[in-house]
């Protein structure tokens, strides 16, 4: 099959879901399929999500990202990029995948020779400002694919539908544990994002909770230099490798997850594999694959103080934290990149024979 996915903008930061779309992208390319991805330059969505993308372009600049593309796909995957999602830039093809709401509708406007439209949803993206322009795109005529069965769930109660769930996993290849040994200097790791969707305050309060209880060490990940403010003790690091990143989670012993919504999670997922305890607001998408006290520590969305009072837990009782990381260890290994590429093609194919 000839397979274009048409991605939300220039990638130029470390982001999970153009992540996930090349895991898709470069496999596919490996069962013999005929693989594009499309990196537009300019997408016409509203006014004010236009002057927010122009802000966030200006503060990467500032802030030394590189104005190349963050992700290079395997020798077999084609990458273009365009001025726009229009047919003098998409060629012709059996599929084109819509990734994000901002390309939902370009693509559904496109000439049926660039192949059956599908939209891609990694997310139920209404926490946008945009929301009646995202609640929109559900409505267009493209077969939609879901990742996870909450979002499934969500397309229900609108009276609309989408196949799957075809599950996200990580590599075992990049994350693992890499030594049994039980010390672990670092106490909490975490990621940051700017939107309060993903919880950065909720972050910051949990983590100075803590600081008053405990003398604990603290990590934060983030893609970007962080707009919030984060105490002078808590270490930030700015898009580490995937080997750096690893060799952080295994100095960890407990991942912290603030995010009020979430398609997915996959920093939660990374951070079991290489086995750390997880304590996480209990959002739809890490509900897809934690259960409390099982493989994690679950909380209220936005309550800090359960927040707080679970990594206490865990940090003072070596018992739990190794029951909960062994458990999620063995999660983890159930998601498997084979089954859900084979889920994905099989929809493709079937879609592109009816």
């Amino acid at each position: 099959m000839r397979i274009t996915f048409v991605l939300p903008g220039f990638v130029s930061i470390p982001m999970g879901g153009v992540k996930v779309v090349h895991e898709y992208a470069n496999r596919l390319a490996q069962r013999g399929h005929n693989v594009t991805l499309i990196y537009p330059l300019r997408i016409q969505t509203n006014a004010l999500y236009q002057l927010k993308k122009a802000i966030i372009k200006l503060f990467d600049h500032l802030n030394g990202s590189e104005k190349t593309l963050y992700y290079t796909p395997g020798p077999k995957v084609a990458v273009l990029v365009v001025k726009t999602i229009s047919p003098k830039y998409i060629p012709d093809g059996d599929a084109v995948i819509a990734a994000g709401w901002q390309t939902a509708v370009p693509v559904a406007e496109l000439p049926e020779s660039c192949g059956k439209k599908f939209y891609f949803l990694q997310h139920f993206e209404t926490y946008f400002k945009a929301k009646k322009q995202v609640l929109n795109t559900f409505q267009l005529p493209m077969t939609k694919i879901a990742i996870a069965q909450w979002i499934i769930d969500e397309l229900e109660k609108i009276g609309l539908s989408a196949v799957g769930p075809i599950a996200n996993a990580i590599n075992s290849d990049e994350y693992f544990i890499e030594s049994n040994s039980s010390e672990r200097n670092n106490d909490v790791i975490a990621t940051y994002h700017h939107m309060n969707v993903k919880g950065p305050k909720d972050l910051i309060k949990t983590l100075k909770l803590l600081k008053k209880r405990k003398n604990i060490k603290a990590t934060v990940i983030s893609s970007r230099k962080p707009v919030h403010r984060f105490p002078a003790w808590v270490k930030i690091v700015l898009r580490p490798s995937v080997r750096e990143l690893r060799k952080l989670y295994n100095s960890s012993r407990v991942f912290l997850h603030t995010s009020h919504s979430e398609g997915w999670g996959l920093p939660v997922m990374e951070a079991m594999a290489c086995g750390c305890a997880v304590v996480a607001a209990a959002n739809g998408g890490v509900q897809e694959y934690l259960v409390h006290e099982k493989n994690a520590l679950l909380a209220p969305i936005r309550d800090v103080r359960s927040l707080a009072d679970n990594i206490q837990l865990i940090l003072e009782n070596e018992q739990m934290r190794k029951t909960l990381s062994e458990n999620a260890v063995e999660t983890v290994k159930k998601y498997d990149w084979n089954n859900s590429v084979d889920k994905f093609e099989k929809i493709l194919e079937q879609e592109n024979a009816s």
